[in-house]
């Protein structure tokens, strides 16, 4: 719930100083970042790393504190759970124990300035969007393609929606020429980033922790 929570926080502070606008004007910028990925969901107990993304991202011209921005980005995480012996669900179910997903995510996001300077900006924002991604095995199979990896009458679709949530800090040279640090969750609306759901033993949908490091480019 950390996400509903930012995100309830962030649209009440930025409700109230929507119609505020500093001296402060920032032109619409391009970035384009790298980012590490962590996977969390039913393979493993905590976030694991494995994989990398290109980002790309458009923010509108802006003065006020809050404002928006168009973000896409494709990549790849995974996970695995360590165990001596396979897990026993029959004789007809062998569900994996390693996954690896690309992934291709689309979305709009609003942002708020915490703190602007000339120089400086400390912002966090709250997402809307979807994620296609496409778990597969050791050997390169497609899970979702190969049912007796889940339980009986098991299936689920390879797109979810994408409630990304995230906080950065950037530095701008005096050509308006930035690089920025930001870290966040990719909250999916989906159990299946690991092709692992009803045979897990964790609750709630999956996620994908980000640390990115970006470029902004003036426009």
């Amino acid at each position: 719930m950390k996400n509903l929570l930012l995100l309830i926080i962030c649209l009440v502070s930025c409700w109230q100083a929507y119609g505020q606008a500093d001296s402060l004007s920032f032109p619409a910028h391009l970035s384009v970042g790298v980012s590490h990925n962590a996977y969390r969901g039913d393979l493993g107990d905590t976030y694991q790393s494995g994989g990398l993304a290109v980002n790309v991202g458009y923010m509108f011209s802006h003065s006020k504190k809050l404002h928006g921005g168009l973000h896409a980005a494709i990549g790849t995480f995974s996970g695995y759970k360590l165990s001596n012996t396979s897990p026993d669900f029959g004789a007809d179910v062998l569900s994996n124990t390693y996954f690896r997903s690309s992934f291709v995510s689309v979305y709009y996001s609003l942002q708020y300035d915490i703190i602007r300077r000339e120089r400086w900006l400390l912002y966090v924002s709250q997402g809307l969007g979807v994620m296609q991604f496409n778990p597969r095995d050791e050997f390169g199979n497609a899970l979702p393609d190969n049912p007796e990896t889940r339980a009986e009458n098991e299936s689920y679709g390879t797109a979810a929606a994408l409630l990304p949530t995230q906080a950065g800090i950037d530095y701008y040279l005096p050509n308006r020429l930035g690089i920025g640090l930001k870290v966040g969750w990719l909250n999916t609306t989906t159990d299946y980033l690991d092709n692992v759901s009803q045979l897990g033993d964790k609750a709630g949908n999956d996620n994908v922790l980000q640390v990115m490091l970006q470029v902004h480019i003036p426009l």
